[in-house]
């Protein structure tokens, strides 16, 4: 037959699981995922401001450019009319 916990075993047991429900178990913020905000909070910034979402997009791709940490792709180096066939 188990034995029953005791008052101060319950206690202890309580305030364990109350101190593993408060951990904050989310990940932290990466750069790219503060820099997606930043443009997000932008495009609807400008939404609440009166503009045509088509307008808004343009805004910020045009003000916005990638951070120089996320990788770039690769620049075209040749002109399609060199195309030897």
């Amino acid at each position: 037959m188990a034995q029953r916990k005791t008052k101060a075993q319950k206690a202890s047991t309580r305030r364990y699981k109350e101190r593993i429900a408060k951990q904050d178990k989310r990940e932290p913020l990466r750069p790219i995922d503060v820099w997606a905000l930043q443009v997000t909070e932008a495009y609807e910034a400008l939404i609440r401001q009166g503009m045509k979402p088509t307008d808004a997009i343009w805004y910020i791709e045009a003000k916005t450019r990638l951070p120089d940490w996320l990788p770039q792709p690769p620049e075209d180096d040749h002109d399609d009319d060199e195309l030897d066939y």
